[in-house]
């Protein structure tokens, strides 16, 4: 049985090595080097180029710079993540393989972003939404919900089919 969460929350933080004037370019490029688990997000959430300029305008070097100190520092929560969803492997039915979570980095406008792709259901956690909200610390427990919702949303779906 494969492990179900993978973290990818380092990949975005590079934006800091960019000038604020690249960062759209640098999403850009971040999304099409990780369009295996970035496909769905900018078509869920529904940004256009307005928005996303609107979003990277609006957003600090200090705010991402605290953002990626912290990341660095909640690699125990990531593990107790990592734990929780393996004692519930059986209510989750992880054998099944149809879904996978993503602890990444993104734009900061929504803690959980959920959708369909060939490869099943991903789910993305955004470590700058939930920073941004100050929810970083509930992190195991926004980890095991959103793996309860994938399996709710893949149970409903078979049962219809």
């Amino acid at each position: 049985m494969r492990s179900i969460l993978r973290e990818k929350s380092q990949d975005f933080f590079r934006i800091l090595q960019h000038d604020r004037s690249e960062w759209k370019d640098f999403w850009k490029e971040y999304c099409e080097e990780n369009r295996e688990f970035m496909s769905g997000y900018n078509k869920k959430l529904a940004l256009d180029d307005n928005t996303l300029d609107k979003i990277l305008k609006n957003t600090g070097r200090p705010f991402l710079d605290r953002i990626k100190q912290k990341n660095d520092e909640i690699k125990h929560l990531k593990q107790k993540a990592a734990k929780i969803i393996n004692e519930f492997s059986l209510e989750l039915e992880l054998t099944q393989e149809d879904f996978v979570i993503y602890l990444i980095g993104a734009l900061g406008i929504k803690d959980v972003v959920t959708f369909e792709s060939d490869e099943g259901l991903i789910v993305l956690i955004d470590i700058v939404s939930l920073c941004k909200n100050n929810r970083i610390e509930q992190l195991q427990d926004i980890v095991l919900v959103s793996a309860k919702d994938a399996r709710r949303i893949l149970n409903q779906k078979q049962e219809v089919s």
